[in-house]
């Protein structure tokens, strides 16, 4: 989290979400109901145009509360298994799209070919493609292995966006759906956007992470770290200093080092200076003018548009 101060943003260490269906609630009730509240997940919000297309959806928004109005029992039925994930290739269907269950024998092609969709591209949003400076992201309905993403989607649009539209439509904004970031911000309003540490490493560091379950390579990201945060102005406090300069542990380094899961901590923090500097540099070239990607793809918040051609 961070809190713009009469000389500027001041940014606290990570902690835990807690229930997701209070927390934008708790973010609230903590910051006071005239302040605009700019929230980012590390989770896609938004759907690959073939699919959409596929199941005649035409807006993102609209999607979710049907999804959680059906789950209250005033919706479609049309889409009372979209949040169980196939176990088998047989189970993948247009409503059941999350697949694999488990791991074992799994294929990546199985999902496309189901949907009857020409190939795996078919199920990346423009965003999640590969660009001049990383690789490409996972796709959404893909939920198998470290970097899927399908799962955590799931349980942030079912326990947190979802509710929030259906609940507070008028206050809850998705970016860039409801319109421009600038637009959205607002005395009141609480404006959801998606992340993607891995975008913003170049950014922050100057180079992409690699290594980042291990504690000496996240604290030899300090000083470049340090460094950009005064560049920007941003005023890191006393714990969250400690813990970018101890690598995000909370004790000494072992040896000999092992992986640890104090990656999180590191991905919530980038993805938090990630929209920092996406602030800093907002413009024109971070608003999609694509009328497919503002309605129903979504973008990752501080990713340019168009993408940067890769050699």
């Amino acid at each position: 989290m961070a809190e713009r101060q009469r000389a500027g943003f001041v940014a606290y260490s990570p902690q835990p979400v807690g229930e997701m269906s209070t927390l934008l609630e708790r973010l609230r009730r903590h910051s006071g109901s005239k302040a605009s509240i700019l929230i980012g997940f590390d989770f896609p919000i938004g759907l690959p145009t073939s699919y959409a297309s596929l199941c005649g959806i035409e807006s993102f928004p609209q999607f979710l509360q049907q999804l959680i109005l059906n789950e209250n029992g005033s919706g479609s039925s049309r889409w009372s298994r979209f949040h169980e994930v196939c176990a088998t290739e047989e189970e993948i269907t247009p409503q059941r799209p999350f697949y694999p269950l488990r791991p074992g024998g799994a294929r990546r092609d199985a999902i496309h070919e189901a949907l009857g969709l020409a190939d795996r591209n078919a199920l990346y949003r423009e965003c999640e493609l590969r660009h001049a400076e990383r690789t490409s992201a996972s796709s959404l309905f893909w939920t198998l292995g470290g970097n899927q993403v399908g799962k955590s989607a799931l349980l942030g649009w079912r326990n947190v966006l979802g509710p929030e539209l259906v609940k507070h439509p008028e206050s809850l904004r998705l970016w860039p759906f409801h319109g421009t970031m600038e637009s959205l911000i607002a005395p009141g309003a609480v404006v959801a956007t998606e992340t993607y540490p891995t975008e913003y490493h170049g950014r922050l560091f100057g180079h992409a992470l690699r290594g980042k379950r291990y504690a000496s390579r996240r604290r030899e990201l300090a000083p470049a770290w340090l460094e950009t945060a005064h560049r920007m102005g941003v005023r890191i406090d006393s714990k969250l200093r400690r813990k970018i300069l101890n690598g995000f542990m909370e004790t000494n380094l072992t040896r000999p080092e092992t992986r640890d899961e104090q990656d999180d901590a590191l991905d919530a923090t980038i993805g938090l200076f990630g929209m920092l500097a996406a602030l800093e540099d907002y413009g024109p070239s971070l608003e999609p003018k694509d009328p497919r990607i503002r309605a129903v793809e979504g973008w990752i918040f501080g990713l340019k548009h168009p993408l940067p051609r890769t050699e």
